[in-house]
């Protein structure tokens, strides 16, 4: 085994708006013997612990670019892992703007311009609100990822003295923006503990790093994620988790145009 410097952290790499953290980690018991599990039976366990119907968040955003630090608010809306409404609420240049995902779908309302955007192909990839988490990340799920990748177990590293798998998925697509996903995950709680992104020249893109683990109704749950995104330079994303409730009561038109335009 390898060891690993670094704080002790842990998400799962399936999905990402509050689906950036609430699609995402997981401790759930194990199913499959670990000596025959492959990639994706890994990745499944960490899914169990997301299963939920609803889910209601208020997360501030720290934004570090070189010396600037940039705070956002938000409240987000979220029903299992294919739908979520984000709101910004502060700063004021913010206010109001909103996010709308319905499985690969993304919408945008910028209240200055009264306007629904509509994201797809190339403008995914466009960094969300000046941060380091772009809005293709927001639509990543596990059957998608299954879909797109082959995945491998390699071997075992040692993070914080936490024993973990080593997973790593390589795209089936030629054009794939993370051609290839690393994964360290917790061999007994099967909670992810990191995530390196990489082009398919190799050259490592963005890291995605979990703390501040806490348990929600039985389940272990990360409230702060950072992500690094390697190729700006000088930056770095803090999403960090103040209140979250799961299971309540939302209504299905809170994820809908209708929603977007409401003020």
């Amino acid at each position: 085994m390898k060891t690993i410097n670094g704080r002790t952290r842990g998400f799962a790499p399936t999905s990402r708006s509050f689906a950036f953290l609430a699609a995402i980690f997981t401790a759930a018991a194990g199913i499959f013997p670990a000596e025959n599990s492959t990639a994706f039976d890994i990745l499944e366990k960490i899914d169990k612990n997301m299963v939920y119907t609803t889910a209601y968040a208020e997360i501030d955003m720290v934004i570090t670019i070189k010396n600037r630090v940039i705070t956002k608010q938000m409240t987000s809306y979220a029903r299992g892992n294919e739908k979520s409404l984000i709101e910004f609420h502060s700063p004021p240049r913010d206010k109001g703007t909103k996010i709308l995902k319905i499985a690969d779908i993304v919408k945008i309302y910028y209240p200055s311009a009264e306007r629904v955007l509509r994201l797809s192909g190339h403008m995914l990839r466009q960094s969300m609100m000046g941060s380091d988490f772009s809005y293709e990340d927001m639509t990543e799920r596990a059957k998608k990822m299954r879909e797109e990748y082959d995945g491998a177990v390699k071997e075992d590293e040692i993070i914080d003295g936490i024993p973990c798998y080593v997973l790593v998925l390589t795209s089936k697509l030629p054009k794939q923006t993370y051609f290839t996903r690393k994964i360290w995950v917790d061999k007994k709680r099967f909670l992810g503990l990191k995530e390196e992104l990489y082009a398919g020249s190799g050259k490592l893109l963005k890291v995605l790093t979990v703390e501040d683990i806490r348990v929600f109704k039985n389940r272990n749950y990360p409230t702060k994620v950072t992500m690094v995104d390697k190729l700006r330079g000088d930056t770095g994303t803090v999403m960090t988790i103040k209140k979250i409730d799961f299971d309540i009561p939302i209504p299905d038109e809170m994820f809908s145009e209708r929603e977007l335009l409401k003020k």
